[in-house]
């Protein structure tokens, strides 16, 4: 698939833990002045529906310290939960930056999604490191697209973003 007459991205990455605000502060510098599309992408994982299914998961109240039984109807709602969270945290961060990224959610076995939004090696994918412990981040890493890893912990302190040009880049 040849995407040369469509518009460079910067994609960022954005799982449950994921510090939107050091990613966001990184896809900014990496926009600069140039035309690029900028689309924040929540990678969906179903670790709390494998939870939910096994019969010995409990959920803990962080108030009362209570257990209850943890669902699958629990772990929908907090998966939604996540989605909602990121994506309004995305569009405060849009508006303060008079931006208009695209949304959208991305399952972790959607490689074919993940080929349509990130294949390019003129596209840049911003993410966590902890992306590396997903199976798709092998996906990405075939993509042709630069990878530029954020730690975790720079929510609170000055970025320290990892690059990491080389990856996805094969046969460079």
């Amino acid at each position: 698939m040849s995407r040369s007459d469509d518009k460079l991205r910067v994609l960022i990455a954005i799982t449950e833990q994921s510090p939107v605000d050091a990613l966001w502060r990184v896809a900014l510098r990496r926009l600069g002045r140039e035309r690029r599309e900028l689309i924040a992408v929540f990678l969906s994982d179903d670790h709390l529906r494998r939870a939910a299914s096994l019969p010995f998961t409990r959920e803990i109240s962080r108030v009362s310290g209570t257990t209850v039984e943890f669902t699958l109807q629990r772990a929908s709602q907090a998966h939604d939960d996540a989605i909602r969270r990121a994506r309004e945290m995305v569009n405060k961060l849009a508006l303060d930056a008079k931006l208009t990224p695209a949304f959208e959610v991305l399952a972790g076995s959607d490689f074919t999604r993940a080929r349509e939004l990130f294949e390019g090696t003129g596209n840049l994918l911003i993410a966590p490191t902890i992306i590396r412990r997903r199976p798709i981040f092998a996906e990405f890493e075939k993509l042709g697209c630069r990878i530029e890893l954020v730690e975790e912990d720079t929510a609170g302190s000055e970025d320290r973003p990892e690059a990491n040009d080389n990856v996805g880049q094969a046969g460079s």
